[in-house]
């Protein structure tokens, strides 16, 4: 009896033990996540910044095509992560160290107008970009081996939507105020919030204001790992197979493998056209920087209003079951692009709302679908493989765009610029990715039909009798 006694009290401390190390892990989390998510909104992959940036230094198409591309380029890397980690039982000093470089690297891009190189600027810029991302997609990887092990499995996907929700919100808080800040130097819509224009603030010192920007991003990123460095983590099994076997393990997986064929699908569907969407807004569309941070804003807004919605369903019904909803919305989105002209280009901030809603539940399921269906011990492995296989499916689709940018054509009496005949493409073929789909088993998916009444009955009935 007394034995049975201390066994109780020793499972109840360990519980409250790792009680206590998920709420700091939560805490830090979005403190750390806080600061990273200023770094990539003013200078990740995706970032209007950086398109702005290029914008300046005269990118072409094709360099447009790359700087897109570059993002997932860097994916190749992730399975490096488990390889620099195998043996290793921690994964803490490997993160932040990479972390560090990559968010380190982009200082430089900062003074690249100011210094004569034989290199074209734009050329030099990309290089240390595809730098940066490569080291921070490895640190990724190594990252999500580590918070893995300190979330219960039926906690992930509310996990990572309350961590997103206070992400998303720092990046409304970033962009806007850099928006406001760049638009200043060449008289954007935001610029009636000047009292008057500066000496400081001409066109001429546009290359000045991107190097504050830059400057102002690493900061953020670097001040993000110290935070990081205080979350705690649970030491990790050392990786006793070879090299070789460690890589091949995951790929005799049959339920790997059909994985690793929808999410390709799906982001190669992505891909398409993906090069053109902030340059299509500012270009052809004439839209400033600010009016793209509107746009940015109620996208992230929305996101931010369902995301714990996603989260729950996600634990509750599966992963499968959300990419069904989410793919749905993902051809519908590109589709309202094709009608939006120079004259009704307020139309995009209704369409901000229903990809704000997609992109939200798409960002949950790319974090936590491969992780549902990977064995415990090889979670970090298959999510590296799973970055590695959708990142080069992404980017050839995106060079492939930037290389052959199709003509103008017309139907009826609607006129399709080039990047709006990319749109049209990306839409049809997000919804073919539902096939794929069909083929990958997820051991808590349950079919549709019943996810949306058992999440109805659950999330939505109690809200609404309140």
């Amino acid at each position: 009896m007394r034995s049975e006694f201390r066994d109780a009290q020793v499972s109840l401390t360990e519980g409250e033990r790792d009680d206590r190390i998920f709420r700091t892990t939560l805490k830090l989390s979005v403190m750390e996540g806080i600061f990273g998510q200023i770094f990539n909104s003013l200078c990740g992959p995706g970032s209007a910044f950086l398109t702005k940036f290029a914008i300046m230094l005269n990118a072409t198409p094709f360099q447009f095509g790359i700087l897109s591309a570059i993002g997932q380029i860097s994916q190749i890397f992730q399975p490096l992560g488990a390889l620099v980690t195998r043996k290793r039982r921690k994964r803490k000093g490997v993160v932040l160290a990479l972390q560090g470089g990559g968010r380190g690297t982009l200082l430089l891009c900062g003074v690249l107008p100011f210094v004569a190189l034989s290199w074209n600027p734009i050329d030099v810029f990309l290089l240390l970009f595809l730098l940066s991302v490569s080291l921070l997609a490895v640190a990724d990887n190594a990252w999500i081996g580590w918070i893995s092990d300190l979330v219960p499995p039926g906690f992930r996907g509310r996990f990572f939507s309350v961590r997103s929700q206070y992400l998303m919100l720092a990046a409304i808080g970033a962009s806007y105020a850099c928006s406001l800040f760049i638009d200043s130097f060449t008289g954007g819509s935001g610029q009636e919030l000047h009292a008057s224009k500066s000496v400081f603030f001409q066109a001429n010192h546009l290359p000045l204001g991107f190097a504050i920007i830059f400057f102002a991003a690493a900061i953020a990123g670097l001040v993000g790992l110290g935070v990081l460095a205080r979350q705690p983590e649970k030491i990790k099994r050392i990786e006793e197979e070879g090299i070789a076997r460690m890589f091949v393990i995951p790929l005799r997986d049959s339920n790997f493998r059909w994985f690793l064929l929808y999410n390709c699908w799906w982001m190669s569907a992505v891909g398409i056209g993906a090069p053109f969407w902030q340059p299509f807004m500012m270009q052809k569309l004439r839209m400033s920087l600010f009016e793209v941070q509107i746009y940015g804003s109620i996208y992230i807004i929305a996101g931010i209003l369902v995301l714990r919605l996603w989260g729950r369903l996600i634990d509750a019904c599966g992963n499968r079951t959300a990419m069904r909803f989410i793919i749905l919305l993902g051809g519908l989105n590109p589709m309202v692009w094709l009608f939006i002209t120079p004259r009704n280009y307020p139309m995009l901030y209704l369409e901000a709302i229903t990809s704000g809603i997609m992109w939200a539940g798409a960002g949950l399921v790319a974090t936590n679908f491969v992780l549902s269906i990977a064995p415990n011990e090889r979670r970090q492995l298959y999510a590296g493989l799973s970055g590695a296989f959708s990142g080069v499916a992404m980017m050839a689709t995106m060079l492939l765009s930037g290389a052959f940018l199709p003509r103008a054509i017309g139907i009826g009496g609607l006129r399709l610029e080039p990047e709006q005949v990319l749109f049209a493409l990306t839409g049809l073929a997000r919804w073919s990715a539902q096939m794929p789909l069909s083929w990958v088993l997820e051991p808590r998916s349950r079919p549709v039909s019943g996810a949306i009444a058992s999440f109805i009955r659950r999330e939505i009935r109690p809200r609404i009798m309140k």
